[in-house]
C-alpha cells in the first residue's frame, strides 16, 4: 500500500518561497535545525542586494515562538533585516 504524505500549509510556502527565490535566482538556502541547533533560529537565510536577511516561514495562522521572538528583537537590535513569511506576496514585498 502506497501512503502519501499529507502537506501542511507551512511546507506548502516553504517550497514557494524556495521556488520563488530559485526563479529570481537569489542565493538562499534553508538553516538545519534539530537538537544543536540555536533556538529561534529562523527556517531561511538569504542574500539580497549585500545584506543577509532571515526568513522565518509560517503557515497562515502561524505564530511565533517565544524564541523565535527573542532572535527576531536581536536581529532589530543589530539592524539584521528579520521577516515573517505567510504568503508568496510577502516574499516578494521583501524581494521587490
Amino acid at each position: 500500500m502506497t501512503r502519501i504524505a499529507k502537506t501542511t500549509k507551512e511546507t506548502q510556502i516553504k517550497r514557494t518561497v524556495k521556488d520563488y527565490l530559485n526563479l529570481k535566482g537569489i542565493f538562499h538556502y534553508h538553516n538545519m535545525q534539530g537538537i544543536a541547533s540555536y533556538k529561534g533560529l529562523p527556517d531561511m537565510t538569504m542574500h539580497l542586494r549585500g545584506q543577509v536577511h532571515y526568513l522565518e516561514l509560517k503557515a497562515p495562522k502561524g505564530v511565533l515562538s517565544p524564541y523565535q521572538i527573542a532572535f527576531k528583537a536581536t536581529c532589530f537590535t543589530d539592524g539584521i533585516p528579520y521577516h515573517v513569511i505567510k504568503t508568496l506576496e510577502d516574499i516578494r514585498g521583501v524581494v521587490e
